[in-house]
């Protein structure tokens, strides 16, 4: 062989020696990896969506291999339960798509935050709103939560019902009240549900006098002068038919048959056949009811006016309007604040002092009539994301779930996505001819902040107290002052107040 062959071979064998160290050293290829991942999913139809995208990020990263334990919303508590423990053995999960934790101190050693990797990753997540990772900020502020979808409580309004019969939209308390006495000609329900299901019609009438501040109040148990302006309007409405009839149930045996008002041997139809019947011109809805919506009906969502509101030129005539500066003194100073059930945890105080200084922030979003909860996201740990070998195909698996075409597919049950925009096609493609999820999307996607409800799975027992207590106030079963008591009280039965009559 030539010298001038010497060279050439020996100069070929040290560019592959070269080329061989660069892709040793990194160069496109990603050290192999086992991704472990935990989900909690509510629906097979959310499995399917979540193990199909999981599915698309494998062919993309062929060097991760993704071992997910999924378990439904249900058992997702015993997750939580055992997350300290979870973190610290040698088996931690790498992500997990939980729900949203309000409190985030025992954990807060075990997360990231959005913030923190946003210092080494600008771009990461930067189309999900700031108001959706707000949301679901933990106590202290610090936000961990990447969150995926929302879901979301309207009031919704047949607006052609009101057209037939004369009537403007309501944006007065005085619209509230003509539109019950006209429509009860009619034999039409002014709303679509019976007070034994009307916990958030009440939340959202008294969150729009006094708050959150008298939320709490009726926590504690001393319920605030705002409560009473409530089941005062309530019963008003109640008197003009503004409700559907309840159908006659256990607690009937405390009062004569006769003397029973607004009950039925059947009761009425499910709210959103009452609804789409025009047999009802209100629906207090949720997303889950979206579906169920006739297209046809000129649907429109508003917020309920607030109590006491008239108009400019009504303002020296009305006389059926409440005030709205209502004592916020509880309403049985002789009461004591009860001892809260295990299920209702009281709210923990403002970090300077008393609670009920002043209205939350998210107050000021009243006006929406929206309540949206991003109750569940992702989260990456700590150990996941300080892993470099892992770091970015960590990342990218979350980012993976922000795409517009996944988010659309886990937003299946009408959820709101917690992206700040959506293409038209998209968004087409999400709303379908749902005029009513149309206009909530674009509500979420311009909100600041979000009305976050308190209606829980904590404080569920609660509201179903409030929302019985008002269902025998109708029937006649208690008085409005006895309602109050069986909400205050929260150990109180129904039977109890009743025996308990002088």
């Amino acid at each position: 062989m030539s010298a001038r062959a010497n060279r050439l071979l020996s100069a070929a064998l040290a560019m592959l020696i070269a080329l061989s160290c660069l892709s040793g050293c990194g160069g496109n290829e990603k050290k192999n990896f086992v991704m472990r991942t935990f989900s909690t999913l509510g629906s097979e139809q959310d499995a399917e969506a979540y193990s199909s995208i999981i599915s698309e990020y494998s062919k993309e990263h062929k060097n991760v291999v993704i071992n997910d334990t999924s378990t439904t919303v249900s058992g997702s508590y015993k997750m939580e339960l055992s997350l300290p423990s979870t973190y610290r053995g040698a088996g931690t999960p790498d992500v997990i798509y939980y729900s949203a934790i309000s409190d985030m101190s025992e954990l807060s050693d075990f997360f990231m935050t959005v913030d923190d990797i946003r210092r080494d990753y600008p771009d990461f997540a930067k189309k999900v709103s700031e108001a959706s990772l707000n949301s679901v900020a933990a106590d202290s502020g610090e936000r961990y939560c990447i969150p995926i979808r929302g879901e979301w409580r309207g009031i919704v309004i047949n607006a052609a019902l009101f057209r037939r019969n004369a009537l403007r939209i309501p944006s007065t308390w005085e619209d509230v009240v003509r539109a019950a006495k006209n429509f009860e000609k009619s034999k039409i329900s002014l709303f679509a549900n019976t007070l034994e299901d009307s916990g958030t019609l009440i939340e959202y009438m008294v969150r729009s006098l006094g708050g959150l501040p008298s939320v709490r109040s009726a926590f504690r148990g001393s319920p605030d002068g705002n409560w009473n302006t409530v089941l005062e309007a309530i019963n008003q409405l109640d008197d003009l038919n503004a409700f559907p009839k309840m159908q006659k149930g256990s607690f009937d045996s405390y009062i004569s048959a006769s003397d029973l008002k607004h009950t039925s041997k059947k009761g009425s139809s499910s709210p959103v056949k009452l609804f789409n019947s025009g047999n009802a011109a209100i629906l207090l809805m949720d997303n889950s009811m979206c579906e169920q919506i006739d297209a046809d009906i000129d649907t429109k969502y508003i917020a309920l006016p607030r109590i006491g509101t008239i108009s400019q030129s009504e303002s020296t005539t009305a006389s059926h309007t409440y005030p709205t500066n209502v004592s916020s003194g509880p309403v049985y100073p002789e009461m004591t604040a009860n001892t809260l059930p295990p299920d209702i945890p009281p709210p923990s105080p403002d970090p300077g002092g008393s609670d009920d200084s002043s209205a939350d922030a998210d107050e000021s979003k009243m006006e929406n009539g929206l309540y949206v909860s991003f109750a569940e996201g992702f989260y990456i740990t700590k150990k996941a994301y300080y892993d470099k070998t892992k770091r970015e195909d960590v990342l990218a698996f979350v980012e993976c779930f922000l795409k517009e075409e996944n988010i659309i597919r886990l937003c299946g049950n009408y959820q709101a996505p917690s992206l700040t925009s959506l293409s038209r096609e998209n968004l087409d493609k999400l709303t379908g001819k749902s005029n009513i999820f149309n206009g909530v999307i674009h509500s979420v996607q311009k909100a600041d902040s979000f009305l976050l409800t308190t209606q829980t799975r904590e404080n569920s027992i609660f509201w179903e107290r409030c929302s019985l207590a008002v269902a025998c106030m109708s029937k006649g079963i208690l008085s409005r002052k006895e309602a109050l008591r069986m909400i205050a009280d929260h150990q109180l039965s129904v039977k109890e107040i009743y025996a308990g009559r002088s």
